[in-house]
């Protein structure tokens, strides 16, 4: 009988050994799900704080060019406030890199002008949380001299920028097509 209660030992641990497998299995599914559904909102919030980042660059650099009865060179103060940069802008006021002061004033020669816009207004790499944020410039004829650029995250969130009015649209969430 010794034999017996060993088996039914082994039989009894092998089965709890499973419920805990099976418990810690659905405890892991919760989280996952959990934490890709926060990963999106995460995501989602942090992009529009972004956005909204880039708006009131844009409008702080229209106030100092109106304020410095409209120059082609804005000067910022920097988070030291030490230093000062030099924004450039377009004949409206507004943050832009004009066709002839691409190569001249601002030394950024493999960037698109939309990823120049960008290092113009925020100052930081094109990242969030690890995400790569791309700059599309889109043509149109009817902005001649201007950019109309797309910032935009893998997910296909994006929001825009038009040179010529200073107009910077909310993020927009665009599903991906498969």
């Amino acid at each position: 009988m010794p034999g017996n209660k060993n088996a039914e030992k082994r039989e009894k641990s092998m089965a709890e050994f499973v419920v805990v497998i099976i418990i810690l299995a659905i405890l892991m599914k919760v989280f996952i799900s959990y934490f890709s559904e926060q990963e999106q909102r995460i995501t989602t919030t942090g992009f529009t704080a972004i956005a909204q980042n880039f708006n009131n660059t844009i409008m702080v650099v229209h106030a100092q060019w109106f304020m410095e009865q409209k120059p082609s060179l804005v000067w910022l103060a920097t988070a030291n406030k030490k230093d000062k940069v030099g924004v450039t802008v377009n004949k409206n006021g507004w943050l832009d890199i004009p066709k002839q002061t691409i190569n001249k004033i601002i030394p950024l020669t493999n960037m698109t002008p939309c990823e120049n816009i960008w290092q113009l207004a925020m100052t930081i790499p094109m990242q969030l949380m690890k995400l790569s944020v791309a700059a599309i410039e889109l043509r149109d004829k009817t902005m001649e001299g201007f950019h109309h650029c797309r910032y935009l995250l893998p997910s296909g969130q994006y929001f825009e920028y038009y040179s010529e009015t200073g107009q910077v649209t909310k993020v927009i969430n665009q599903e991906k097509s498969s």
